[in-house]
């Protein structure tokens, strides 16, 4: 019989990543498919790991195995304290499926690096910067320029999805990588990013309806533009609420002007006249033309001066927190389709490029996907189709 190869890895190491994750040991112990008093016994300085066994953590802790053979942990990462939440929620103490959403962004960041190093791609930087008290018509302007979305373009999207499509495929064009979850409660996040280059990730709650997570990736993506500015997206002023943040107020206010340029908006809007007064129906359909949100809309027109802020506040009442937030239950998804969705165009390209280069493994290309390799002939055609 072979011999049993172990890891020589510190213990507070092992500690460390499942910490970090905010997992549990027998959360943990569960998800590498070991028993609770064996990684208790590891942590606890008896026995190590084998290399399969420790692996297998890290992937339950989206780390990559290098990471367990440094001297010891690493110190300073703070996550993001900031999230893009539904208004009125305060911010409490991170879930592990948040974490876990970070976590895994995090390290699929380090691997495109790693990835386009080994494709000797270049790796893009994002240069426009944007500062909070700039007059967001004038910054929404130069984002979506920086972008390359024409107002055009943008009524010519056939449904929410097609514009959630659109968009993202815009900021991956700058060198942003976009991943989704759908483990993380709405209320706790509906987008969140680390904005520092290169490769700024954003991660998006795929819960969401696809027109709320327009929105919060044109929020997410305005903190990065002011990170790059220089001005930091994560410090918490006294009680306030995200949502009365001064730079979640700037990002709020740039994104709707980059979502809606006053002119072309307010020329789409006189269509729709009583969308002002609060009419569902006309809010309805000027929303489904310029792809938002009826709540969108009508705070684009209160900010415009052409709707009274208490037609807003009677009709957030009436519709409630979540009525245009929540996405309608619908069929099962494919897999190539889910597999982008999550992972996104641009870092699923990457994984597939490298692996048919035969620069990585099978089981690497299959464990950055979270895809059987049965699946990468349907996930590259999904992703030559459009």
């Amino acid at each position: 019989m072979a011999k049993r190869i172990t890891a020589s890895v510190k213990p507070e190491l092992l500690i460390w990543a499942r910490e970090s994750v905010r997992m549990g040991i027998a959360e943990a112990a569960a998800k590498a498919k070991i028993s609770e008093e064996l990684l208790s016994a590891w942590e606890g300085g008896e026995g190590s790991p084998s290399i399969p066994q420790l692996r297998k953590l890290g992937e339950a802790y989206k780390r990559p195995i290098a990471v367990f053979f440094l001297s010891e942990p690493p110190q300073g990462f703070d996550a993001q304290k900031e999230f893009r939440r539904l208004a009125g929620v305060r911010p409490g103490q991170e879930s592990p499926e948040l974490m876990l959403a970070i976590r895994n962004a995090t390290f699929h960041r380090d691997a495109a690096l790693d990835l386009m190093g080994l494709l000797g791609e270049p790796i893009p930087e994002i240069t426009l910067k944007l500062h909070p008290s700039m007059a967001p018509d004038h910054a929404g302007a130069a984002v979506r320029q920086h972008l390359g979305v024409s107002w055009d373009t943008q009524l010519q999207w056939n449904s929410p999805h097609a514009a959630l499509s659109g968009w993202r495929s815009a900021i991956e064009e700058q060198g942003v990588f976009i991943f989704q979850t759908g483990k993380v409660p709405l209320e706790e996040m509906r987008g969140t990013c680390m904005p520092d280059q290169p490769l700024p990730v954003v991660i998006l709650n795929s819960k969401d309806a696809p027109h709320g997570r327009v929105f919060s990736l044109l929020h997410e993506y305005i903190h990065i533009l002011l990170h790059n500015g220089g001005h930091q997206t994560s410090r918490m002023e006294g009680r306030r609420s995200p949502e009365e943040q001064p730079l979640e107020v700037a990002a709020n206010a740039i994104a709707a002007a980059t979502l809606l340029p006053a002119e072309e908006f307010l020329a789409a809007a006189a269509n729709y006249a009583d969308a002002v007064h609060g009419d569902d129906r006309q809010l309805q359909l000027l929303a489904q033309k310029v792809k938002v949100s009826p709540e969108v809309a009508l705070r684009r027109l209160v900010t415009l001066g052409k709707a009274r802020q208490g037609v807003y506040r009677q009709k957030r009442k009436d519709w409630g927190e979540t009525i245009w937030y929540v996405r309608q239950g619908g069929g099962p998804v494919p897999q190539p389709v889910k597999i982008l969705a999550n992972e996104g165009r641009s870092f699923t390209r990457l994984v597939l490029t490298a692996f048919d280069r035969r620069l990585i493994t099978t089981s690497a290309a299959s464990d950055y996907l979270s895809a059987k390799p049965i699946h990468f002939d349907n996930i590259r055609r999904e992703l030559a189709g459009r």
